[in-house]
């Protein structure tokens, strides 16, 4: 069995209502809300000219926001810097593998599953275990009070259930990405680990990186899933909207948010263990 972290947690009260803070302000800084609440707010102040200047301001947004050469600019950003065939260090020790999310309804499952975001990480991860024979950590916890298992857990069942893989570490106590690094470090330097290769979203990257690097633990980034292409000749439809490029601009700018996040949350924090 995989052995977990000894102080797994729910999340309190509090952290579940700054969440649902965040939650709720991220919602209205995202496309398409940013711009419908724009073109709404210039449409109720129509007759003086601020109106229609942002109602102009509204429809030029969502506009651009769902331009896929706009998502791809802010995409390339976040994706670029990190190789999608990154060479193994021999320093390397483990894998870490950052949990996705959850699919909550999953009747077909008989309950709760990884969703594709979790899915898409756990295939990479279990693949580079079948390449190097470096045992898994899984990180991820219950982000809400009331859910059955962890996403940890339902990682662990999926790779070894499925695909006959073996976990050796679940860290079930994050509630973030921050968390997931955190707590990861303090699992692993208990085992004498110092560097591992770091499996997650190539657009997520850089905040779990960061979130790493405030450890102390080397993380060697093995992302997966690039969704941002190499770029020019662009074409027509590159500049006409599609609502896959709202979306692609949507997880761009929630991850440019959750670094700043970060760095102001959590900018002078160092590890404690």
């Amino acid at each position: 069995m995989p052995r977990r972290h000894p102080q797994a947690r729910v999340p309190t009260p509090e952290h579940r209502s700054d969440r649902l803070m965040l939650t709720t302000l991220e919602g209205l800084i995202l496309p398409p809300a940013s711009g419908l609440i724009l073109l709404l707010a210039g449409l109720l102040l129509w007759r003086r000219r601020m109106g229609r200047l942002v109602a102009g301001a509204g429809l030029v947004w969502l506009y651009v926001a769902a331009m896929p050469v706009f998502a791809g600019w802010l995409l390339v950003g976040l994706e670029r810097p990190y190789a999608m065939t990154p060479t193994v260090p021999s320093e390397a020790q483990a894998i870490v593998i950052l949990a996705g999310g959850r699919y909550r309804h999953a009747e077909e499952y008989g309950g709760e599953s990884v969703n594709a975001f979790s899915l898409e990480r756990l295939r990479y991860g279990a693949q580079l275990h079948r390449d190097t024979g470096l045992p898994l950590l899984v990180s991820g916890g219950r982000v809400q009070g009331d859910e059955p298992a962890s996403e940890a857990r339902l990682i662990a069942d999926v790779l070894e259930r499925e695909m006959g893989v073996s976990v050796r570490w679940l860290e079930e106590e994050s509630r973030n990405t921050f968390e997931n690094a955190r707590f990861s470090a303090r699992m692993l330097r208990d085992e004498g680990i110092d560097h591992v290769l770091l499996v997650s979203h190539a657009l997520h990257m850089p905040r779990a990186l960061w979130s790493f690097d405030r450890t102390g633990l080397e993380a060697t980034p093995f992302p997966t899933r690039r969704i941002s292409t190499d770029g020019g000749p662009y074409r027509h439809r590159d500049f006409l909207p599609h609502p896959r490029a709202m979306w692609h601009t949507a997880f761009a700018m929630h991850e440019y948010l959750g670094l700043a996040w970060y760095r102001a949350r959590y900018g002078r924090m160092k590890d404690e263990g």
